[in-house]
């Protein structure tokens, strides 16, 4: 993972979150484009081809119990402000964004 790579990811989590895709339609296997990076357990792994589509609909990756467990796959630092906004504009509570060497864990209720 290099430093394009993170750029080019922070660059698409933070116009997703500002301007969302309003596209109708499924959500897809967000996992399918990035199936070498380790995810932290209980945590649904987002590939940065699949975060246009989850920032657009993250109500779709809420489980049984209201909870939104999601692994950005090497998201930055510098786009947790970003993810935290798209979700607490939603409605979304207890929203926390923990920066990991791989990417970025994101917890929220709903």
């Amino acid at each position: 993972m290099g430093t394009m790579t993170r750029l080019r990811v922070l660059a698409t989590v933070a116009v997703n979150a500002v301007v969302p895709a309003t596209k109708k339609g499924g959500v897809g296997n967000p996992a399918s484009a990035h199936p070498g990076t380790p995810v932290p357990p209980g945590r649904i792994p987002v590939s940065p081809a699949a975060i246009s589509a989850c920032l657009a609909h993250p109500e779709s990756y809420v489980d049984g119990g209201g909870n939104l467990s999601l692994f950005f796959c090497d998201a930055p630092a510098l786009a947790a402000p970003f993810l935290l906004f798209r979700l607490k504009r939603l409605g979304f509570s207890r929203c926390r964004a923990a920066v990991h060497a791989d990417g970025i864990v994101l917890t929220a209720r709903r």
